[in-house]
């Protein structure tokens, strides 16, 4: 147990390190693919850069979870104030679930970098083959009312949407991890969350009705085929379904 102090970098190894053990451990007891380079993942790391550093300041709006970073081939950034995060709260649970849940986040974005990207690769195609029509009305909009260049093109644009759903699935798996080893408070990071422009708790909504398998297999193991729009819509629509339920 870290305690109440800063982390330093030997902290941080040692959470990657652990993590992975939580990673195998919930993978093999669930018998889920939540990482699939585990093996790969855990040989690259050995050779890692662990770094605590202070990156709350780049944070934005209520809640952003920017307590982690992780830079190919193998660097990891936790917030080296991550033992604090519950303030002023005082609810001392919290940080030791956040600092897992962070660690964990990083190192699946690891094991996807040692799988070659697939998800982000794959969604970012699937976007623009299969979502142009949305594509075209995001760059009107962002014509008309930005300045800025920062995305320029259709192709930019699906680049960022797909960076935005591979996190998404990244804080999924991260969350069933978590919960599989029962952290506590958890819940409550979680709710958190739900400021942010795409909440992973599309993912977990759509658990409720049809079950975590369903998320691994039917969503997460269509690489190229979903992506947010499509989480979006099948909310939408468990949304629909239960008022009609509800109102019947």
């Amino acid at each position: 147990m870290i305690g109440r102090r800063r982390l330093n970098s030997g902290d941080v190894r040692g959470l990657v390190f652990e993590s992975i053990g939580l990673i195998d451990d919930a993978q093999m007891k669930l018998q889920l693919p939540i990482c699939e380079n585990l093996a790969a993942t855990r040989s690259i790391l050995k050779r890692g850069n662990f770094q605590a550093a202070p990156l709350r300041k780049e944070r934005e709006g209520k809640y952003h979870t920017l307590y982690g970073d992780f830079s190919p081939p193998a660097t990891i950034i936790l917030d080296d104030e991550l033992p604090f995060c519950d303030s002023p709260l005082d609810i001392p649970e919290v940080p030791r679930t956040m600092t897992y849940y962070t660690s964990v986040h990083e190192v699946i974005h690891a094991d996807d970098y040692a799988g070659g990207d697939r998800v982000v690769n794959g969604t970012r195609q699937h976007i623009l083959e299969d979502h142009k029509d949305k594509l075209d009305v995001s760059m009107e909009i962002i014509r008309q009312r930005s300045d800025d260049d920062c995305i320029r093109t259709e192709e930019e644009l699906a680049g960022l949407w797909a960076i935005q759903y591979a996190d998404l699935l990244t804080h999924y798996r991260s969350y069933v991890v978590i919960r599989q080893h029962k952290f506590p408070r958890l819940d409550f990071i979680w709710d958190l969350m739900q400021s942010d422009l795409f909440p992973p708790s599309l993912l977990t909504k759509i658990e409720r009705e049809k079950g975590t398998r369903y998320i691994f297999e039917t969503i997460i193991d269509r690489v190229g085929e979903y992506c947010l729009i499509d989480a979006l819509r099948e909310n939408i629509h468990i949304g629909e379904r239960n008022a009609d339920a509800y109102t019947v």
